[in-house]
């Protein structure tokens, strides 16, 4: 089967906004303070709620497509073990080395805690809302990893044996109201297994959408033609949340058009993928490899920065996220490069064992 490298670069370009994200939380004013809040500023607010609603939506499904070509060249057992290898551990080895210093800063800026990194960890161990912006337990930005793990270990039986039985939605008939009724089943879950606002049971839908209807070939030929619409769609909405958010005005309007606009830019930028990003070259090959570590570790590059800025570096608040994005970016890339060159980091990085695993499934002699 032919690799789907839009895929693969769509993935890229989603792990590569988390920098702007990221570090635009420190400049948020909907009231979320993240591990350090710099200031109030309205550009970056509107960056962030202009990106969140179908950001994360599209990483779970491009994970749930990714999953059903897996399917082509993996056994159960070869898909766990991957999971295991490029998730698990990698999961484990931030919780223990790259996570804790994110609410030790937090806990330093907003409640003067005095303690060293280390003395941190019996207030690390204490779990309270798992946001960590207390100096308590949290995942942070790892949540992504263990809910994907998780979800990929739960729904397995059921994606193999309809990957195995040839399963097919059969959307080429009446797709518009199959759409219809599948797109509303991510907002009916999403109060099921919600932790820390964070939806276990609505990111398993979107997960089981891509699986089911973004693999489709068809499909992905009619999201590519219609992008043409969906696109457009999708940039009205966008300005439209941001005006509405900017003159404060929520409820149930505020609610339905997220639902739009999450499914327009899904739709949308799936369907662009398709026609301009289906392409192999030297930044998808190396970026689809260095994707997951680059996500691993960003966030705790990005606050230490953060945090430092904070105090420091008193600049005008534009320069200042400008600078705080290229800065976290190139740290962040220069760990990748040191610890993909050794055997132990790139192990719980989950770098180079994998590239073994696919040698040997692409020469099974």
């Amino acid at each position: 089967m032919e690799r789907k490298y839009f895929i693969d670069n769509l993935r890229i370009l989603c792990i590569l906004l988390l920098f702007p994200f990221h570090v635009g939380m420190f400049y948020n004013d909907f009231g979320e303070r993240f591990y350090v809040h710099i200031a109030d500023c309205i550009p970056a607010s509107l960056l962030n709620i202009s990106t969140f609603p179908w950001w994360m939506p599209l990483l779970f499904v491009l994970a749930g497509a990714s999953t059903f070509y897996a399917f082509g060249k993996r056994t159960a057992k070869q898909y766990i073990i991957e999971r295991i290898l490029k998730l698990y551990i990698p999961l484990t080895a931030a919780l223990i080395f790259v996570i804790p210093v994110q609410p030790y800063l937090a806990d330093i800026y907003f409640n003067n805690y005095s303690g060293n990194y280390f003395e941190h960890f019996k207030e690390f161990l204490v779990f309270t809302d798992f946001t960590g912006y207390d100096g308590h337990f949290t995942p942070a930005h790892t949540w992504f990893i263990l809910y994907l793990f998780l979800i990929s270990l739960i729904t397995l039986p059921l994606l193999k044996l309809a990957y195995n039985k040839n399963f097919d939605l059969k959307l080429s008939r009446f797709l518009i109201l199959k759409l219809l009724l599948i797109a509303v089943i991510p907002y009916i879950i999403k109060p099921i297994a919600n932790l820390g606002g964070k939806s276990i049971a609505e990111f398993m839908a979107w997960f089981l959408i891509g699986f089911f209807v973004f693999s489709n070939e068809a499909f992905q030929e009619k999201t590519a033609s219609w992008s043409l619409v969906t696109f457009p769609i999708f940039a009205i909405l966008l300005i439209t949340r941001c005006v509405m958010y900017k003159i404060q005005v929520f409820g149930p309007y505020w609610d339905l058009l997220t639902y739009i606009f999450t499914w327009s830019g899904i739709l949308s930028l799936f369907g662009l993928g398709k026609r301009f990003l289906n392409f192999n070259s030297a930044f998808t090959k190396y970026f689809s490899q260095a994707s997951y570590p680059l996500y691993i570790l960003h966030q705790s590059v990005i606050v230490i920065l953060g945090f430092f800025a904070a105090k420091y570096v008193m600049i005008p608040y534009v320069l200042q996220y400008i600078l705080l994005v290229l800065v976290s970016f190139v740290i962040t890339l220069g760990l990748y490069e040191i610890f993909r060159r050794n055997k132990v980091t790139s192990f719980l990085l989950g770098i180079k064992r994998l590239k073994k695993i696919e040698a040997q499934q692409s020469n099974p002699a």
